[in-house]
């Protein structure tokens, strides 16, 4: 029997005839050439409930670790230091009721805080001191986001194209300390350090920065690195390794994903990712997209939450390639419906990768050994969905010489899908049953799905269990999907399906 194999991640096309291949809650890893297939399927992190608010309320609206070791996280209003034993030692409070990102920096003695108010805080790195932010030159007035550089913090002011720098590693402000985006003059939707430079991202257009240590403001643009792109979600833009990553807007339109590697500015989305955001784009808006980048396993994770589409897409820097680097990522409510991942900011802290909850308060580890979603500390451990559709199934065996040939139109017949992957690794359920993998096709190239079928994923210890489906019908363009929420390593490799070619 011929193998199916599973290359590309999730790439669903504006006509499913073209392609229909949803990739949920599953990533690709690219297998060394002696191995049996060329890429396997893995299923994403558990969440592994660390800390929670003491409301058991509210966003998680920023974790991050300081350049010192501490660890903070803003949850709702507070602000919270992270002790090594995942408790939380409130700082102080924000101003403002609001669930929007907020963002950190320090300079090695004072973190920042921002969260796109009039107002900005600091917390003394050495005596966890939390205070608003004072300026009586009146330079400061407030900053959708922080960052540093050589000892200098620097932010936007919003909804203006007009940035400025603190004094060298002082949280002192300076009236001549400013700067414009100068090139175009729409308004700066965020900064962000990378290379040792300053990315100035507008709404439209962009352009790269640089210290050239100047006496009355150290910084310049560089010449010849001006950007055709702009960004319409301000808290987009993340930045891992030599590249930086955002959701772009440019005056030709708008929700492209793009990267800036060095001074070279590349489309990472592909159509169906760009089909998929102009969706939400029309039904609910996309600058409320917020992403966040971690790294695991030598992967580097990009990840981009739609809060008002509630949807999450995640772009995999190992595979590089826009066609097949993108993989959806969500949780599953207790009616079985999906919905964006419960992650919502990231960050290095106690040796682990945590991230935040964007509803209940609750600080999580990622772990590729847990194969559940757990919502609170204490709490029940909830199902991890993956369901990965494979390609259109358009050739077969022919009836006389048995070789592989094209359908050319002709009817298919599906004798028998094997589908290769990891099993008995998962524990008997509340009854004493085994794990199961459903499976259901379309015979009409994947207009409409019959029902799930279940097949075992065997008992713990029965690694040889194979999950087989026959017969599964007759179609000229077959389509099918794989589903399990198995609460055990389920590596996907393909699947082995025994087609032939009907004589009309």
């Amino acid at each position: 029997m011929p193998r199916i194999p599973l290359l590309g991640g999730a790439y669903t096309s504006r006509s499913i005839i073209a392609n229909c291949m949803r990739c949920i809650n599953y990533y690709p890893e690219i297998n060394p050439k002696n191995s049996p297939v060329p890429v396997t399927f893995y299923q994403r992190p558990g969440l592994v409930p660390r800390a929670q608010a003491a409301t058991a309320s509210g966003t998680v609206r920023g974790l991050y670790r300081s350049s010192q070791g501490k660890s903070f996280a803003c949850i709702g209003q507070e602000i919270y230091q992270i002790d090594a034993n995942w408790n939380l030692i409130s700082l102080g409070a924000l101003n403002q009721v609001a669930s929007t990102p907020v963002s950190f920096a320090d300079n090695g003695v004072t973190m920042v805080i921002a969260d796109n108010s009039s107002t900005g805080y600091a917390v003394n790195l050495a005596t966890n001191a939390f205070s608003v932010i004072v300026d009586p030159t009146g330079t400061f007035t407030g900053a959708t986001g922080w960052d540093t550089i050589d000892g200098f913090l620097i932010w936007n002011i919003p909804g203006t194209p007009i940035w400025g720098s603190t004094l060298d590693n002082v949280l002192t402000f300076n009236p001549l300390y400013t700067a414009a985006k100068n090139n175009y003059p729409d308004p700066l939707q965020r900064l962000i350090c990378n290379r040792h430079q300053i990315l100035l991202l507008g709404a439209l257009k962009s352009e790269i920065w640089y210290n050239a240590g100047n006496p009355n403001f150290p910084f310049a643009e560089l010449p010849g690195s001006y950007i055709e792109h702009g960004c319409i979600a301000p808290y987009s833009v993340a930045t891992a390794d030599i590249n930086t990553y955002w959701l772009g807007q440019d005056l030709q339109g708008q929700g492209i994903v793009f990267r800036q590697r060095g001074y070279q500015t590349e489309r990472i989305s592909n159509h169906a990712l760009e089909l998929a955001i102009g969706r939400m784009a029309k039904s609910s808006g996309i600058s409320d997209c917020i992403t966040y980048i971690y790294q695991q396993d030598g992967h580097v994770f990009v990840v981009f939450n739609f809060p008002a589409g509630d949807q999450t897409w995640v772009w995999d820097e190992s595979i590089g390639d826009p066609h097949n680097g993108w993989h959806q990522r969500a949780w599953t409510d207790a009616n079985g419906n999906l919905h964006r991942d419960r992650t919502n900011c990231c960050a290095n802290i106690n040796g682990g990768i945590a991230v935040g909850d964007w509803q209940n308060g609750t600080i999580y580890t990622l772990d590729l050994d847990t194969y559940t979603d757990t919502l609170t500390v204490g709490g029940t451990p909830g199902p991890l969905s993956c369901i990965r559709t494979f390609p259109h199934i358009t050739a077969g065996a022919d009836r006389t010489s048995g070789q592989l040939v094209e359908n050319d139109g002709k009817r298919l017949q599906i004798n028998k899908f094997i589908a290769d992957m990891e099993v008995g690794e998962a524990p008997l359920d509340a009854a004493g049953n085994p794990a199961t993998v459903n499976l259901r096709w379309s015979l009409d190239r994947g207009k409409t799905y019959g029902n799930d079928v279940l097949q075992s994923a065997g008992a713990p210890g029965e690694y040889l269990t194979s999950p087989l489906w026959q017969p599964l019908g007759i179609g000229r363009d077959i389509v099918i999907e794989l589903a399990h929420s198995i609460a055990g390593s389920a590596a996907l490799n393909g699947a082995w399906v025994d087609v032939q070619v009907a004589r009309s």
